[in-house]
């Protein structure tokens, strides 16, 4: 049976590769958003008109990037660890016995 004590170790560290992958993500968002700054010209017609700049594309994918990292690191983090937890309590767990067969 599985323990508390490593159980919350795996959460532990879980939560905290997480927290750095949020950060991370975030950080990168952060500048891909800065370096977004989408101007908006006004045409004669009163109407709000985007035009994307180069600077505006690359602000875009670069705040994906970063939203694709927090997603993934995360995933990755919670994948690592489980699968880390789980092997080890498989080898702290005794090999069933071999069934034993008896001839005459």
């Amino acid at each position: 049976m599985a323990g508390w004590g490593s159980a919350f170790a795996a959460a532990f560290k879980i939560v905290v590769m997480s927290i750095v992958w949020a950060i991370i993500g975030i950080v990168l968002i952060a500048v891909g958003f800065s370096m977004m700054q989408v101007p908006i010209t006004y045409p004669a017609a009163h109407q709000p008109m985007v035009s994307l700049q180069g600077s505006a594309i690359v602000g875009l994918i670069v705040a994906l990037v970063g939203y694709v990292i927090l997603l993934l690191g995360t995933l990755a983090s919670f994948l690592k660890y489980s699968a880390e937890y789980y092997a080890e309590e498989m080898r702290k767990t005794p090999y069933p016995q071999q069934p034993q067969y008896y001839t005459r």
